[in-house]
């Protein structure tokens, strides 16, 4: 049975509506609009084929119809629908496309496993993303000048 924060809509951003900045929600965000900036949840996003997102994504899962112009990243499984449209890297432990899809970047698949977090964590910071999951910190600085980051 699926969790009520895959069910119950936490954030709406409707059709003619634009939002710029950092979108930080803890449960479902669904987006109609436009946004420019970064959207993390720690539930799923959805993107209608209506919205055009200029931002990077890291949730739980996704689902994408409409065009998004950066980094989408989920510990869980991202759905690209019938014209759906991501140009940056994507990090998912499941994928699954329909239809006429477009990815343009890196794209990694690892599976589903018990780690996925941990690997989403290594993608983001081989690709030199500033993104990070909700419930970490920004990235500090180990003593050999590595990132770490921190829950």
């Amino acid at each position: 049975m699926p969790s009520t924060r895959d069910i119950l809509v936490n954030t709406l951003l409707g059709p003619d509506s634009s939002f710029r900045g950092d979108l930080v929600v803890d449960g479902f965000v669904r987006i109609d609009g436009d946004v420019r900036g970064s959207v993390r949840s720690s539930g799923k996003v959805v993107v209608s084929e209506l919205a055009r997102c200029d931002a990077s994504i890291v949730a739980r899962s996704a689902v994408v119809g409409g065009v998004v112009r950066g980094d989408v990243c989920v510990s869980d499984s991202l759905t690209l629908l019938e014209g759906g449209v991501i140009v940056g890297n994507v990090f998912a432990p499941c994928l699954d496309a329909t239809g006429d899809v477009v990815i343009h970047g890196d794209v990694e698949v690892s599976g589903k496993t018990d780690k996925a977090e941990e690997a989403m964590l290594g993608f983001l910071k081989r690709h030199g993303s500033g993104l990070r999951p909700l419930g970490y910190d920004l990235p500090g600085k180990t003593g050999d000048g590595r990132q770490s980051w921190q829950k």
